[in-house]
């Protein structure tokens, strides 16, 4: 998407056009993320810095950490069900 420029108004309200706005999929009252890097102005949603999140830790938790924690905690369910 090409830049698309904007005017920042009294008390440094910036109105995001409704073009980038769709492309993100932000809704009315979404909370998103405000970040500098490189003097420029970088806009996330929370969902998408969840999934950096995840993708950063990933390595560090191992393949399957989620995955077999869970499944022990349904054995663990499972006995007392017995």
């Amino acid at each position: 998407m090409d830049a698309i420029p904007v005017r920042i108004t009294q008390g440094g309200r910036l109105v995001i056009p409704a073009a980038i706005r769709k492309s993100m999929k932000l809704a009315d009252g979404e909370m998103v993320m405000l970040q500098m890097k490189d003097h420029m102005l970088q806009v996330t949603t929370i969902d998408d810095q969840i999934d950096a999140i995840q993708a950063f830790c990933a390595p560090l938790l191992g393949a399957g950490a989620v995955d077999e924690f869970i499944a022990e905690r349904r054995r663990e369910a499972a006995k007392e069900l017995d």
